[in-house]
């Protein structure tokens, strides 16, 4: 009767179910190609960065899909894309901003000095009858006089052809058209900076200028 029962007895084969493997999520996949190509490229980085975070919203949700470590990689590379793209719009409008700043103080700083060269010069006039210090003894006659200080001689903006003003003496007039003092006209573009008989110190335009140097002296600006 046993042996009845083996051979009756059903024989269960076992089988091991082989787990699918989970598909891989083209999106994340490719927000991380696009991450690294577009890390350079500026605006573009937005696009890994959108395909990243929809990424990992669809392998992290339910995990149906693989490529979360992708998608987290084609954010990162977005936002350091569009960081890099900030920080070089910031650089580009920063320097020519700081360097306008730089010139605008250099020229408020030759104001300066031409102004105090000026009421240098009308000092010692007051002085003496009125009569500036002759070109040929300036400025050691204002270093004698303690009226100047040899620093103020040298414009900020000096080029390097040893020329920072041009002084040209005359008569204390109170005139606001004669020309006493200037800056060396190659420092500015569009203006240059004259000191008046008067006493006034102003940024004349180029032609402007040539014109009233050419009435006083009957020659242009060297």
């Amino acid at each position: 009767m046993s042996e009845d029962h083996a051979a009756t007895t059903p024989t269960h084969t076992q089988h091991n179910a082989i787990p699918q493997e989970r598909p891989l999520s083209q999106l994340a996949l490719w927000s991380m190609i696009l991450g690294i190509l577009t890390l350079c490229f500026g605006p573009f980085a937005l696009i890994p960065l959108i395909m990243g975070i929809v990424g990992i919203i669809t392998t992290g949700a339910d995990k149906s899909k693989r490529g979360l470590g992708f998608a987290i990689a084609g954010t990162v590379l977005g936002v350091v894309g569009l960081l890099g793209t900030i920080i070089l719009l910031l650089i580009g409008t920063m320097v020519p901003a700081l360097g306008a700043a730089r010139e605008r103080a250099q020229q408020l700083k030759s104001s300066t000095q031409v102004r105090s060269q000026l009421q240098a010069a009308i000092i010692y006039a007051n002085n003496n009858d009125d009569q500036f210090p002759p070109v040929d003894q300036w400025p050691d006659l204002m270093y004698d006089q303690g009226l100047l200080e040899p620093e103020i001689l040298v414009s900020p903006l000096e080029d390097g052809d040893g020329i920072s003003y041009i002084y040209l003496g005359g008569w204390n007039s109170f005139n606001a058209q004669e020309i006493v003092i200037y800056e060396d006209p190659k420092h500015h573009q569009d203006f240059v900076i004259v000191g008046f008989a008067d006493g006034h110190v102003e940024e004349v335009p180029h032609d402007r200028f040539e014109e009233l140097l050419f009435n006083q002296t009957g020659s242009q600006s060297p």
